[in-house]
């Protein structure tokens, strides 16, 4: 076997990730993969579903409000380590009503646990001044081992909130384990794309099947001159262990970003487009209220 392109391959990326960046395009204020900062995410979902036959009547209902407090921190110049705690609160109720047969009846799970906590690590760098790239790894603690009726209930309302994203915080009874890597780029004055993929293995940890999940997403955000702006994303799921594989989302998002303040928000409507969970505005699909607030350091 030949060594001489792998071993030319290794000294280029050796090179390229020890070679000094093009310009500080984080001051710039749009690259979000580096420098420090601390974040808040919150996720909104509430749906129902009723039917009706004769005189019979049912309804199931579920709520569910996903938590993240997400940390990136700037160590040893490129390399930023990562952590995510999340927690979700979710409920189920179901009615049943028969004039008829004398039936009224109902009942509800759900409960407050914590999800899968994740450490990790990616590399960032600047390749010009309107060009930034990243790429890191991480891995999941499987604390969800083995959820009671009540924790089923709140996975029920709150795993496909993000439309199959980011499963590695709320997947039970599996070991996730995470790459993802991306670009950032100003394509205009005020006019930032971005784009990222993510490949998710999670084994199992007490029986089951190993799930595969690829994800991609694209992001175009427009800002003002101002503190506001806005924008669009698109988003596909691959859920390759499953029969539905693919589940796309479109998100319309504002955010809020003074130039002078550390401080940031951003609020968007998450909405399932195709099945199993969309169209997101129609009964008992998926549509998303996401809102997020951080300080960077």
């Amino acid at each position: 076997m030949n060594a001489k392109p792998l071993l030319s391959s290794a000294v280029l990326l050796s090179l390229w990730l020890a070679a000094p960046s093009a310009a500080p395009a984080e001051k710039n204020g749009w690259v979000q993969s580096q420098g420090s900062r601390a974040e808040l995410e919150l996720d909104v979902l509430s749906k129902s579903a009723d039917w009706s036959m004769d005189d019979v009547d049912a309804e199931v209902s579920t709520f569910g409000l996903s938590f993240a407090l997400i940390g990136q921190l700037a160590w040893r110049g490129r390399l930023h380590l990562d952590a995510e705690l999340p927690l979700a609160y979710g409920s189920v109720s179901a009615s049943f009503r028969s004039t008829r047969l004398g039936v009224d009846e109902s009942s509800s799970a759900g409960s407050l646990l914590f999800g899968n906590p994740t450490l990790g690590a990616h590399y960032a760098r600047d390749l010009s001044r309107k060009l930034a790239v990243f790429l890191g790894g991480s891995l999941s603690l499987p604390v969800l081992s083995d959820p009671n009726a009540d924790a089923r209930a709140t996975l029920q309302a709150t795993l496909p909130a993000r439309a199959f994203f980011d499963l590695h915080r709320l997947i039970p009874q599996h070991f996730p384990m995470r790459v993802r890597g991306g670009i950032e780029t100003e394509l205009a004055t005020r006019l930032v794309y971005r784009a990222d993929a993510a490949v998710m293995l999670a084994l199992p940890t007490s029986g089951g099947d190993t799930e595969l999940v690829l994800e991609q997403s694209n992001e175009l955000e427009l800002r003002t001159q101002g503190a506001f702006g806005g924008g669009l994303r698109l988003q596909t799921a691959l859920t390759l262990t499953q029969e539905d594989l693919a589940q796309v989302a479109l998100e319309p998002f504002v955010v809020y970003a003074p130039a002078k303040s550390a401080l940031y928000g951003r609020a968007g409507l998450l909405v399932a487009l195709d099945p199993s969970l969309g169209f997101g505005l129609a009964e008992d699909k998926i549509a998303t209220l996401r809102l997020a607030v951080g300080h960077r350091f």
